[in-house]
């Protein structure tokens, strides 16, 4: 394990480009969360994939965070979606990022965008848009520009309810591409935790025994301003720290 100086694990932590402020970000959640799980943060920027052997040899563990959306072509075949904003550099990088990742058998926890791309990296199709399958059942995001609040159901005796230990939580939500039919062949997932419309809103690795590996779409390092450690993510930092 590659530990920094204080003995702590080290994450990989992704982030995007901005192009409108010609600056890579990330939100101040990611790195306020792993920091009070008890781990070092470094920031992976988006750049070509001939980078991804050489940040995933300095890291412990990689999280993926959210942003935006993933181009289709990559995962469901359908037109772009008007007024959305798309990264297709991210897209090649992260893909190849947690292909290599798995392949090493890394940790792995995948936040909104980042469990939509380790959805996809393994075979399986995205949903374009939830409101054109779930008939507004469930808002998923209150707007373009705000989230919203809803109910999920954890599956018991899974490394998610085991993080939370209860039966139902409140997330908050910030999304509009889903997670579709898993398809056989390749990796397999256990879905974890569904919404009241019965989507998917987690997975983790069928296999136990396997490397940490889980996705959620909800953002459990938000609101910023609470100071507590989400259970989730204190649950990926022991693993990293124990792998």
């Amino acid at each position: 394990m590659v530990t920094s100086s204080s003995g702590r694990p080290r994450i990989g932590v992704t982030s995007r480009f901005r192009p409108a402020i010609d600056s890579h970000s990330i939100h101040r959640g990611y790195i306020d969360q792993v920091v009070r799980a008890g781990a070092l943060p470094i920031v992976i920027p988006a750049l070509d994939p001939e980078f991804c052997e050489e940040f995933l040899e300095t890291v412990d563990g990689l999280l993926l965070t959210g942003g935006e959306d993933i181009d289709p072509a990559h995962c469901t075949g359908s037109a772009r979606q008007p007024d959305y904003t798309y990264h297709p550099r991210r897209d090649a990088f992260e893909l190849r990022l947690v292909r290599l990742a798995l392949d090493y058998g890394l940790p792995v926890l995948g936040i909104c965008r980042g469990s939509q791309i380790l959805w996809s990296v393994t075979g399986n199709p995205l949903i374009p848009h939830i409101p054109d399958v779930n008939d507004g059942q469930v808002l998923h995001r209150t707007s373009l520009t705000e989230t919203s609040r809803h109910v999920v159901s954890l599956a018991p005796a899974g490394r998610v309810a085991d993080a939370y230990r209860e039966a139902k939580i409140e997330v908050t939500s910030y999304h509009h591409q889903g997670l579709g039919e898993q398809l056989p062949g390749g990796l397999r997932w256990r879905v974890t935790a569904q919404a009241e419309d019965c989507l998917t809103e987690a997975f983790e690795r069928e296999d136990p025994d396997g490397p940490w590996a889980v996705g959620v779409l909800w953002h459990p390092e938000l609101p910023a301003d609470d100071d507590r450690t989400d259970p989730l993510i204190s649950a990926f930092v022991s693993a990293v720290g124990a792998s």
